[in-house]
């Protein structure tokens, strides 16, 4: 007989993820494609991963979500990776200095056209006659329990994440009704209850606490137990994430910070970690990649731009490249310089954010199962990668705030110490740090060359 459970529900980008976790400590874990990309699609994928649960045994739901996509009226979708924006933040950034972004939404406003200021002022000259706008998370909440409500996590860069409100200045000044916006709770609050729901051949009960939950990437932090000042960690996906905890905002980065619970978040995200890492499985079974061989040879370095990039050079035009193909080159060559490129990526960030020091870095999400790219991750860093237990991150921290809600833990931080899991260290060798950091930087010489290049590139 089973013990009572709960839900996490994570709307990724290119699937949902749910995960139950049972009073017992057991998992199931359950993954659902979508058909169409859109709210439809979404809510699809979102009821065919939950009609293959344990629905009898659920006492609470907790709520992440990817941010950055925009929902209009249910109709039209601007994705995160899109480009709309860009002339708008320049614009907001020019007119405001850092001192009163940091007085309105608690933060310097980062180099992002995907945060709420830029896309809602485009949305509300593209779209005057829009009734309103939401971002996945808030549309599923809202499929779910008929409440149309968001944590401010979701909305930063528009919340004040003190107050827990929109900034009505920036809304004034970009022309942006509030009341088109979801109501912001806080991420442990209450959204509302299930509505009794077909899932074709099951049903969802009515009644089951649904509780507000984080954007994934908050979330994938509470699911990694990344909860004190120095944590350092690594989240792999579609794109990557690499950054620290700290004290304090870091005012003049070029890379984001802002508030995380009870601290502040330093980091910098790439763009096209995930669409490399597939690019170099098609060359190679990159988890059999001898790394004393490829010390041994001269392997091609590797650009992982394949989408553009984001931190630390914030160029939507810049592409991937090999640099140093020579006669005799091996796909295995090539798959490695990609594991390697992606490395060099996070480690041109945390070149960026000042080389903050720690004494691990946690490293999770779908990548983290790659033992060579672990083994790179520690050699670079030269400190310990330690791989947490959980690879979904953001599903378990939607756990972790279905656990709070259902009582199972006093906070966050009680669920973080009973729930967390490390499941193996790397500890650096030291025999590859210094021809890794000779490669580096030959890579950080790599796209200021061919900068203007891209320019010239047809696409």
């Amino acid at each position: 007989m089973r013990t009572n459970s709960v839900l996490g529900i994570d709307l990724g980008t290119s699937s949902v993820k749910v995960l139950q976790r049972y009073a017992d400590g057991s998992v199931a874990r359950i993954r659902a494609g979508y058909g169409e990309l859109g709210p439809q699609g979404w809510w699809q994928a979102v009821k065919a991963a939950l009609a293959q649960a344990d629905l009898e045994t659920v006492e609470a739901v907790g709520l992440s979500s990817q941010v950055g996509t925009y929902v209009v009226d249910e109709d039209v979708v601007i994705g995160w990776s899109s480009g709309i924006g860009a002339k708008e933040l320049s614009g907001i950034k020019d007119a405001y200095d850092a001192g009163e972004f940091v007085k309105e939404i608690s933060m310097p406003h980062p180099d992002i056209a995907s945060y709420p200021i830029p896309r809602l002022k485009y949305i509300g000259e593209k779209y005057p006659g829009a009734g309103r706008v939401c971002q996945p998370k808030d549309l599923i909440c809202e499929k779910l329990t008929g409440n149309f409500v968001t944590d401010p996590y979701s909305w930063r860069g528009l919340a004040n994440l003190k107050t827990r409100e929109y900034s009505r200045k920036f809304l004034d000044v970009i022309g942006f009704p509030e009341n088109k916006l979801p109501r912001i709770i806080g991420e442990t609050d209450l959204a509302g209850y299930t509505r009794r729901t077909e899932l074709g051949g099951k049903v969802l009960p009515a009644g089951i606490p649904v509780y507000t939950g984080l954007n994934d990437y908050f979330s994938a932090l509470l699911g990694m137990g990344i909860r004190h000042v120095g944590d350092m960690f690594d989240i792999s996906g579609t794109s990557e994430h690499l950054g620290v905890i700290e004290r304090r905002l870091s005012l003049r980065t070029k890379m984001v910070s802002g508030p995380y619970l009870k601290h502040y978040v330093h980091y910098g995200v790439t763009a096209s970690s995930g669409a490399s890492l597939d690019f170099g499985l098609q060359l190679y079974k990159t988890e059999e990649i001898d790394l004393d061989e490829m010390c041994g040879r001269r392997p091609p370095v590797f650009l992982p731009y394949l989408s553009g990039e984001r931190a630390p050079v914030w160029d939507a035009d810049a592409r991937g490249m090999f640099f140093g193909i020579s006669a005799g080159c091996t796909r295995e060559e090539l798959a490695y310089g990609v594991l390697e490129g992606v490395v060099f990526s996070l480690y041109h960030i945390y070149e960026h954010m000042g080389k903050p020091e720690a004494a691990r870095i946690k490293v999770a999400g779908g990548a983290a199962v790659n033992p060579v790219l672990n083994r790179l991750k520690a050699e670079m860093f030269r400190i310990p990668a330690d791989i947490q237990e959980e690879t979904d991150s953001s599903a378990l921290g939607a756990v972790m705030i279905a656990s709070v809600g259902a009582g199972w833990f006093a906070d966050t931080d009680d669920a973080a110490k009973r729930v967390c899991r490390t499941k193996a260290r790397i500890e650096p060798s030291g025999k590859y740090g210094d021809w890794l950091q000779s490669r580096f930087a030959v890579y950080k010489d790599m796209y200021p060359a061919v900068k203007e290049q891209y320019k010239k590139l047809v696409v």
